[in-house]
């Protein structure tokens, strides 16, 4: 079987498993994640991360980011141009200044929100398909992040979120895939 074919089997494998949970077991486990995150200490320390607002059945983050930016923190969030296919980080100031974006997925409305510095970026906190314990992450097939990745001059600290039922032993990897630093799930915290 190529590349290819493992990759989008894999990837079909694990969006039905991640469907067939239900609501409650859902939002139990990603109240656990967001624990976890709170209480990780290079994340702790970051002033600025990257994030994502969650859509359909992923892992809700969003308890994450309002601690954070309670906590002073500075929180970004992208939004996807997809004539460019690349994606530009924005300032998160609320819910407030975010729009309906091409995917469904709630995004940075730009007449309302401050692009952000890339320069200032300590961590960025990625959400995937599917993970390893290698660091190995598998998303939706776009490459934005691996292109957004790819432009940065320093690589910020790279934690994937996820359940646990999203690590496999292996995720199939192609030259530019850029390995995570941490993967985050309702079990705690994987380093690499």
């Amino acid at each position: 079987m190529d590349q290819k074919t493992n990759k989008k089997q894999l990837r079909s494998h694990i969006l039905e498993r991640r469907k067939s949970m239900s609501a409650k077991e859902r939002e139990q486990l990603s109240r656990e994640v967001c624990d976890h995150l709170l209480s990780h200490e290079r994340l702790a320390d970051a002033k600025a991360i990257m994030a994502f607002h969650p859509f359909g059945d992923e892992l809700d983050i969003l308890p994450f980011l309002h601690e954070a930016k309670k906590r002073g923190q500075d929180i970004w969030l992208p939004l996807t141009n997809v004539a460019a296919r690349r994606l530009i980080p924005y300032r998160y100031t609320g819910t407030d200044m975010l729009k309906q974006g091409v995917y469904g997925i709630w995004e940075p409305d730009p007449a309302l929100a401050e692009e952000a510095d890339v320069s200032h970026l300590d961590a960025i906190i990625v959400p995937g398909v599917a993970f390893d314990s290698k660091g190995g992450r598998m998303g939706y097939g776009g490459g934005y992040y691996d292109r957004f990745l790819a432009t940065l001059k320093k690589l910020p600290f790279l934690v994937g979120v996820g359940f646990s039922i999203q690590v496999v032993e292996h995720v199939p990897l192609e030259s530019h895939d850029v390995l995570l630093d941490a993967v985050v799930t309702e079990k705690g915290l994987l380093h690499f």
